[in-house]
């Protein structure tokens, strides 16, 4: 998967660590917490443009993501998404009608009908599945086997050249106003 760079210009580090110099751990207090903010703005970003085409609700978006956040000590963070397919339950408005289920997946698509399917709580977890009975010549065969109805996963919206450019240059932006304002921020709670 292609990564998002997103690097400060050396003019603004080294003003930074000039009006900084004099706070113990000034500069490395302000830079990992703007990575850490500019980090969740392109989180949240991810989701929303993952929101814009699909129906998906923005939890379950949410927790397909993993944040690593920048510490003093490693000054550096990443959002990392990875998983398979959605379940048709983590779409807006799926419920549960007679002839089966219906499912509005993409936005531009409308709702469809998918027969035989049904809602149903996993008992290990609680969690609400999508789940649809085997089905041979239209003929529904007894109660097993039972398969999981999966959606496409997000990481398809994202995961291509012109989100990567929109995302990166937001991501720039992002980072070059949060790495102005921890500094002013570090200046006025430590600088006396």
């Amino acid at each position: 998967m292609p990564e998002i760079k997103v690097l400060q210009t050396k003019q603004d580090i080294d003003q930074a660590r000039a009006d900084l110099v004099h706070i113990k751990d000034g500069f490395l207090r302000a830079y990992a917490r703007a990575l850490n903010k500019s980090a969740e703005g392109t989180q949240t970003e991810m989701v929303r443009m993952a929101r814009e085409d699909y129906t998906y609700k923005a939890d379950a978006v949410r927790k397909r993501m993993w944040l690593t956040r920048a510490t003093w000590t490693r000054l550096n963070s990443s959002i990392r998404s990875k998983g398979s397919g959605v379940l048709l339950s983590d779409f807006m408005g799926t419920r549960q009608v007679q002839a089966g289920l219906s499912v509005n997946v993409k936005v531009s698509t409308g709702r469809q009908a998918i027969k035989h399917a049904f809602l149903n709580r996993s008992r290990k977890t609680g969690k609400i599945l999508s789940l649809r009975r085997s089905v041979i010549d239209g003929v529904r065969v007894g109660r097993l086997p039972i398969e999981g109805l999966y959606g496409p996963h997000p990481e398809v919206v994202w995961n291509t050249a012109p989100n990567w450019g929109k995302l990166a240059g937001e991501a720039d932006g992002r980072l070059a106003a949060a790495f102005a304002h921890e500094v002013d921020y570090v200046l006025q709670q430590y600088g006396g």
